[in-house]
């Protein structure tokens, strides 16, 4: 019988962990509902040695903004009184796309057998994100599903604009990037050795700046297999690198002491925390446990471990702006946002209108560094041109000086 893995979240908020024999995901589901535990993650365990390998295949989940939209239409026809198995088959209907056509096929598969929403979304774990599921889940419980699936909809909506704003952001620069790596590539491949034979006379008399570009060049065109291939070696590497906890935490905490990146950084996870925290609130989750779920959508591992131990202090009664600000992560303005919401009453919409101020500052911090960037690349390639001709220019000098 296979093995699962799984993370929940007992009565008092207390995120647990361990192993369960079960014939499949939606069984592991069950036995640990009949425990009293909300499941965040059930997976499958893997053979030792199997973690490692290159996928070949495509992605296996929704294109990029695929989900909000799924949720949203799946939403919407709820809405329209249909059974949710009906739901799913007209869906099934609607979507183009092959890839998405399989995860709602497989979806109705698992209704149509008896299973709940969330545990067909479960069963998909690799697709739907655990925030989804367990809302899902509260919703179904709670009989809210509609409503629960609208606010879901919203804040897939949200944080698909900002990553979509942050990648569209990327673009220009990036292929600038590629372009003056391939302009000088070209410069120094092609251009360069038609003046090798010109400076080969003069020697150890070339100016050192000359020298460096012939041998740059020289290089570059001798053992450019060689350097493909420790960048492959360094890419994958790098990956393998990253798996490990230690590696992420260090990489993590490095990043949010950078200038510029950290704050930016910063904005965004207190925006997808506060977002996330407001949508269960908002839904009748339990603070600790909306505490610990919302916790869960953070990507930054210093975080991470701010919110557990914000969390731990905030089950043993102490005010959730307090325990904010004795993790040190979180900018005041946010705490003192929070503390006016827990006093009024209103830490559900505080909550929302915080991650809204941040989800704008990220936006106009990152138009702001593109503004930078831009020029920024332009300049260095130019420069980076402008010594390579200075340097055949110089060369073409000497020797002009050597011959007369």
């Amino acid at each position: 019988m296979p093995v699962f893995q799984y993370e929940a979240l007992s009565p008092a908020g207390d995120t647990v962990t361990g192993e369960l024999d079960a014939p499949n995901v939606a069984a592991a589901i069950a036995r640990l509902n009949e425990q009293a535990l909300l499941p965040i993650e059930a997976v499958e365990k893997r053979v030792a040695g199997s973690r490692f390998r290159i996928t070949l295949t495509g992605r296996t989940g929704f294109p990029s903004g695929g989900l909000a939209l799924f949720i949203q239409q799946l939403t919407r026809l709820l809405n329209a009184s249909l059974p949710l198995d009906r739901a799913l088959e007209i869906l099934t209907g609607l979507t183009d796309d092959a890839r998405s056509r399989k995860i709602v096929e497989r979806l109705l598969d698992k209704v149509r057998d008896g299973a709940s929403l969330a545990e067909s979304m479960q069963a998909q774990d690799d697709v739907f994100p655990p925030l989804c599921i367990s809302m899902v889940r509260a919703g179904e419980e709670g009989g809210a599903l509609k409503a629960v699936l609208a606010r879901v909809a919203d804040f897939l909506v949200r944080s698909e604009a900002i990553r979509q704003k942050v990648v569209s952001s990327l673009i220009y620069p990036v292929i600038l990037i590629i372009v003056a790596v391939g302009s000088v590539t070209l410069i120094l491949t092609l251009v360069i050795p038609q003046f090798e034979s010109m400076f080969a006379d003069a020697g150890d008399k070339l100016p050192t700046a000359t020298k460096l570009v012939l041998w740059a060049s020289q290089g570059l065109r001798e053992h450019w297999r060689g350097m493909l291939l420790t960048i492959a070696v360094g890419v994958l590497g790098g990956q393998r690198l990253t798996k490990l906890s230690s590696v992420l935490e260090l990489r993590d905490r490095v990043l949010l002491r950078l200038p510029l990146i950290g704050s930016l950084m910063t904005r965004f996870e207190v925006s997808r925390l506060c977002r996330s925290l407001a949508v269960l609130l908002s839904n009748g989750v339990p603070a600790a446990r909306a505490l610990a779920l919302a916790g869960a959508t953070v990507g930054n591992r210093v975080f991470v471990e701010a919110i557990e131990q914000l969390a731990a202090r905030f089950k043993e009664g102490e005010a959730l702006a307090q325990a904010l600000a004795d993790t040190g992560c979180f900018p005041n303005l946010a705490v003192q946002l929070i503390q006016i919401g827990e006093e009024t009453g209103k830490l559900e919409e505080m909550l929302a209108q915080i991650a809204d101020i941040y989800d704008h500052e990220v936006e106009r911090s990152v138009e702001r560094a593109m503004a930078l960037l831009v020029p920024g690349i332009t300049v260095a390639m130019g420069g980076i041109v402008a010594l390579i001709m200075a340097a055949v220019m110089a060369a073409m000098v000497s020797i002009s000086d050597l011959a007369s």
